[in-house]
C-alpha cells in the first residue's frame, strides 16, 4: 500500500498537531451449503435468485480508457482462456460453513463486518479486555485495514489444532484472529481476551486482512504489505493445526507493470472449486489450484498450490507515469464475476471463467475502499464504492464522490461529492469501506461512507445516503478523521448501531437510523484498522499496540 504506515508516521512528524501523533509500543446463486445460523438473527428479506450477466455499454467500455488486458497461462500472454473447473460464487450467507466474521467485510459481497444480532438495550460500551502487541521497526500495533477475524471453531476442528487444553475443551469457544503490523498473528477467546493458543510470528508486516478457508479447514490466507527478514512481500498460507507456513508465493512477479509486490487485499476461496483468488498491489490478479488434501481425524493438512489464470493490465493513465496501477482493496465476487477498483481510479469487471474485462467505469482518483454489491428491487445488480483523494488534488485539496454503480452496465447510478483535503501519503476522502444496511432492518435502503479530512484538515464526517437516490439522510460529524471501516451492528428487532473509531482514539456508537451519538469512549490512539462483531462483542487493534473487545451493552 503505497499511502504506507510508515509515510503516515513520517507525515504526521510534518504536520504535527495538526493531525494526531500516535503512541508508541452460470449456476443460480443459491444452490451452495448453508451456513449455519447464528443463535439470534434479523428477520431479514430473503434474496432472490437473481442471475447477472454483465457487458459494456458505450460508457462502460474498455477501449474508452486504452486498457491493456493480457491474460497469462503457463506463463504466456494468451489471446483466450476457458476455466475448466466453472467458478460460481452463492450468496453472502453461502460463502462460509464458519459462524463468524472469517475475511475483510464477511463475505463474497463485502456486505456484513458482523455476525449474529446484539442485545443492545443501554447504548453503551463497556471494555471487555486489551491485549498487548509490539512492534517491527517502525511499524507498531494494528494498521488498516487490520480488520479482526471472528469463529466459533466446530468441536472436532478445535481438537487437531494447537489451542490450549482449557480452549480445545471449552464449549462454544469463539476465537478472534488479529493480524499485526509486528509480523504476527494473535489469537484470544472473545469473552475475557485470554490467549487461546500462542501467536504465530511470521516475521512480516502485515496491514491487509486475512481470510479464513470458507470449507470450515483450519488454514488462513494473509498477505505481507511490507517487505523483512531479508524477503520482499508476499501471499501465506498458514496451517492452523500447528501453525506452520503451508505456502508462500513472492509478489515481485517478472511478468507485472508495477515493482511494487505487496498483498494488502483481502484474498477469496472458491470452495467448489478449491481456488485461491487474489489480487495483488502490482496489478496481477492472480487464480490458483490449491489441491488441498485434509483429514480432520489425523489433523493433517496440505496444499500444492498450482498456478491457473493470471491477468495483468495498463490503462491510459498508468502509461503517463503519474497514476499507479495495483488492486489494495479486496474484490466483490458474484457468481463468477469479480468487481474491484484499482490504484488508478479505475473500477473493473472481470468475468472469472475468461479473465475477460468485461467493463470499465472511470471513478476519477486512487481507490482503496473495498466495494459492497447488492441486489436491487428491480433485479439488477449494483456496487457502492469511493476513491480517496490522491492524484486529482491540486494544492492538497480536491472533491472525491460516492458512487453507485449499475454492477451489469458499469454505468454511474449517482455519484455525491466530497470537498476534502489531503497530505503527503496521508490520503483524505475514503480509505474506508461503506456499510450497506441489513435488508429486513431500520438501515435498510441506506449506505454509509467514512469521508476523511472532510471539511476540514483535521476532521471527518460519516454519511449516509439514501441508496435509490444518493441523498442524504443524516451526517456525522467527526471531531478527527478516520481510515477506519465503520461497521453496523443489529439487534433482534432489526434495530441498528453504527461503531466507528478515529485517528484519535474515539470509538463513537451511533443510532443507525438517526446517526445521533449514543455513547463515546477513548481507546488512547489511531483506530486505523477496522473492527469486526460478534453478537455483541465488537473487537479492534490500535496503532498504539492494543487489542480490544468492547462490550455493546
Amino acid at each position: 500500500m503505497k499511502k504506507s504506515i510508515f509515510f503516515h508516521a513520517v507525515s504526521l512528524m510534518l504536520i504535527g498537531a495538526m493531525i494526531f501523533s500516535f503512541a508508541a509500543c452460470g449456476k443460480k446463486a443459491d444452490e451452495k451449503k448453508a451456513v449455519p445460523a447464528a443463535s439470534e438473527t434479523v428477520e431479514e428479506t430473503p434474496e432472490a435468485n437473481y442471475t447477472i450477466s454483465p457487458a459494456h455499454t458505450e460508457a462502460s467500455d474498455p477501449a474508452n480508457w486504452e486498457i491493456q488486458w493480457d491474460i497469462i497461462a503457463d506463463g504466456e500472454v494468451v489471446e483466450s482462456y476457458d476455466r475448466k473447473d466453472k467458478i460460481s460464487f452463492g450468496l453472502p450467507k453461502d460463502y462460509t460453513v464458519h459462524e463468524g466474521i472469517t475475511t475483510f467485510r464477511g463475505n463474497n459481497y463485502r456486505n456484513d463486518a458482523a455476525y449474529g444480532t446484539a442485545s443492545v438495550k443501554e447504548g453503551k460500551f463497556e471494555i471487555l479486555w486489551t491485549n498487548q502487541t509490539s512492534s517491527l521497526g517502525s511499524w507498531s500495533g494494528v494498521g488498516w485495514t487490520g480488520q479482526p477475524l471472528i469463529v466459533r471453531w466446530d468441536d472436532e476442528t478445535k481438537k487437531v489444532m494447537n489451542l490450549y487444553e482449557e480452549k480445545q475443551n471449552k464449549k462454544g469457544l469463539v476465537e478472534a484472529i488479529c493480524s499485526s503490523l509486528d509480523g504476527h498473528l494473535y489469537f484470544y477467546d472473545i469473552e475475557d481476551g485470554s490467549k487461546t493458543r500462542d501467536a504465530i510470528n511470521v516475521g512480516m508486516t502485515f496491514k491487509g486482512t486475512g481470510t479464513l478457508d470458507p470449507r470450515g479447514y483450519p488454514i488462513m490466507y494473509i498477505g505481507s504489505g511490507i517487505a523483512g527478514g531479508g524477503k520482499d512481500q508476499r501471499m501465506f498460507a498458514v496451517s492452523l493445526i500447528d501453525g506452520s507456513i503451508l505456502y508462500e508465493q513472492s509478489g515481485s512477479d517478472p511478468q507485472t507493470f508495477r515493482s511494487w509486490p505487496a498483498f494488502d487485499s483481502s484474498p477469496i476461496i472458491d470452495a467448489e472449486t478449491d481456488t485461491l483468488i487474489w489480487p495483488g498491489e502490482m496489478g496481477i490478479l492472480y487464480t490458483l489450484k490449491l489441491n488441498t488434501k485434509y483429514d480432520k481425524k489425523a489433523g493433517t493438512i496440505s496444499i500444492d498450490p498450482e498456478p491457473l489464470a493470471k491477468v495483468r493490465y495498463q490503462t491510459s493513465k498508468s502509461r503517463t507515469g503519474n497514476y499507479w496501477l495495483g488492486f489494495e482493496d479486496s474484490c466483490v465476487i458474484v457468481d463468477r464475476y469479480l468487481y474491484i477498483s484499482e490504484n488508478g481510479g479505475m473500477f473493473f469487471c472481470i468475468d472469472l471463467d475468461t479473465m475477460e474485462l468485461v467493463w470499465a467505469q472511470d471513478t476519477a482518483d486512487d481507490s482503496n475502499s473495498t466495494p459492497v454489491f447488492e441486489w436491487g428491487e428491480d433485479g439488477n445488480g449494483y456496487i457502492y464504492t469511493a476513491p480517496s483523494l490522491h492524484w486529482t488534488a491540486v494544492g492538497g485539496k480536491g472533491t472525491v464522490n460516492a458512487y453507485k454503480l449499475n454492477a451489469v452496465t458499469g454505468e454511474i447510478e449517482w455519484q455525491v461529492p466530497y470537498d476534502c483535503y489531503t497530505f503527503p501519503s496521508l490520503s483524505g476522502g475514503m480509505q474506508g469501506s461503506p456499510v450497506l444496511g441489513r435488508k429486513g432492518t431500520d438501515l435498510e435502503g441506506v449506505v454509509i461512507y467514512p469521508v476523511a479530512f472532510c471539511p476540514g484538515q483535521s476532521n471527518g464526517k460519516l454519511v449516509a445516503l439514501d441508496t435509490k437516490t444518493g441523498d442524504t439522510v443524516w451526517e456525522y460529524a467527526m471531531p478527527y478523521y478516520t481510515w477506519s471501516s465503520p461497521v453496523a451492528v443489529y439487534t433482534k428487532k432489526g434495530k441498528s448501531y453504527i461503531c466507528v473509531g478515529d485517528s484519535e482514539g474515539n470509538l463513537a456508537l451511533l443510532d443507525g437510523k438517526t446517526g445521533n451519538v449514543l455513547d463515546s469512549i477513548n481507546l488512547g490512539s489511531n483506530m486505523e484498522a477496522s473492527p469486526s462483531v460478534f453478537e455483541d462483542t465488537l473487537v479492534i487493534g490500535t496503532r498504539g499496540c492494543q487489542i480490544y473487545g468492547i462490550k455493546l451493552k
